[in-house]
């Protein structure tokens, strides 16, 4: 079971997000503003955040830059009928998992809230599994798990950061390259800025 955090100010919206994923079997707390749900968050990290962009008070992009200033590191699946590029590419940066448009089907729900659950435990799985791979200076196998993350994460940092640290010592030109890769994904990527950093002393 999941602990599923809504934050939309619908109630109708509120309420379906709410009774499809709590007939999934999950544990669901809806909140009207941002702030009340970072509230929560603070007390209780939810495994998955659904998210509207449009919100009182403060809106859907200044919610998810709290959470990484914080360092939150919380799957965040966005529904909104804003459906602008430059907004689609704003919150994508941010990190957000998906963007589902409204009006949505419970079936569309469900199937973007598993994707993102998967998505995230492989992310992280991987990003553990290649990390250790490295630290163990197995660096072929590291290097073979790595041509898969790419090829399955093309939008995520991780890939370009672990390949830095694989390739650092022996072409530290290229390993700068994949960090700045990894930080125009991510501008607020601490760890790679401070690889980079360590590079171009």
């Amino acid at each position: 079971m999941a602990l599923v955090y809504v934050v939309d100010d619908e109630l109708n919206v509120r309420r379906i997000i709410k009774q499809t994923m709590e007939n999934e079997g999950n544990e669901v707390n809806a909140f009207v503003t941002a702030e009340e749900a970072l509230e929560a968050v603070e007390k209780r990290q939810p495994d998955l955040i659904f998210m509207d962009l449009t919100l009182p008070s403060m809106d859907g992009i200044q919610f998810l830059k709290e959470l990484e200033d914080r360092a939150y590191s919380i799957p965040v699946l966005v529904v909104s009928a804003i459906t602008s590029p430059e907004s689609i590419r704003a919150v994508f940066k941010l990190g957000i998992v998906d963007f589902l448009t409204k009006p949505f089907t419970p079936q569309e729900l469900r199937q973007a809230a598993e994707l993102s659950f998967k998505n995230e435990e492989s992310l992280q799985k991987r990003t553990r599994e290649i990390r250790r791979l490295i630290e163990e200076k197995e660096f072929r196998k590291a290097s073979s798990l790595l041509r898969e993350f790419f090829a399955d994460f093309p939008s995520s940092p991780y890939p370009h950061f672990l390949y830095a640290l694989l390739i650092k010592s022996s072409n530290p030109r290229v390993a700068a390259r994949h960090l700045r890769a990894a930080l125009s994904l991510d501008e607020e990527f601490k760890e790679a800025s401070s690889e980079l950093k360590k590079l171009e002393e």
